[in-house]
């Protein structure tokens, strides 16, 4: 599975690198028909946009989510094997520019099914992936916007310096 990022903007001010959270992708991709987030709202609870004493914002607004082409409310044909695309658009709270983070969500049997369609013996992901065991809207919400909000308020790069070590000398 391969990364994809679009290049176009929905802001007409183009955002550099450091004008967006970790893990966020330039622009929101064209999609297919089906039912998105807009229109279905979130099935789970999100707290709200906070600021702190620095004037950080706790978090993105979330504007929108759909899948490529799975439907929001129908989902996979086969709720055990799937593996799709997912998208959230946010917008920043300070000044508006927009942005879309990407995730491949699967589940394992749906990662065995593309690997044996393209003919597959490894896979590689490097991109952002969440495996479920099953078809769960709320659970992958759940999971992309904790994600989000770790990456958002510098948590996740905090918690990643916990697991540096040093390395191991080969004698």
């Amino acid at each position: 599975i391969v990364s994809i990022h679009s290049e176009s903007q929905i802001s007409q001010t183009p955002l550099t690198p450091e004008d967006q959270p970790p893990g966020a992708v330039a622009a929101p991709s064209a999609r297919s028909p089906g039912a998105t987030g807009a229109e279905i709202g979130f099935p789970i609870v999100i707290p709200p946009v906070t600021r702190n004493q620095q004037g950080q914002f706790s978090r993105p607004y979330f504007l929108n989510y759909y899948f490529e082409k799975t439907d929001l409310v129908a989902g996979p044909p086969d709720p055990e094997c799937f593996c799709d695309e997912f998208h959230l658009l946010a917008q920043n709270p300070e000044d508006e520019h927009l942005w879309e983070y990407q995730y491949t969500v699967a589940t394992p049997s749906g990662l065995q099914q593309l690997m044996k369609k393209e003919g597959f013996s490894t896979l590689y992901l490097d991109s952002r992936v969440v495996v479920v065991s099953r078809w769960d809207l709320p659970a992958v919400l759940q999971t992309v916007v904790e994600e989000i909000m770790k990456a958002y308020s510098g948590e996740a790069s905090e918690a990643a310096n916990n697991f540096v070590r040093e390395p191991e000398r080969w004698a």
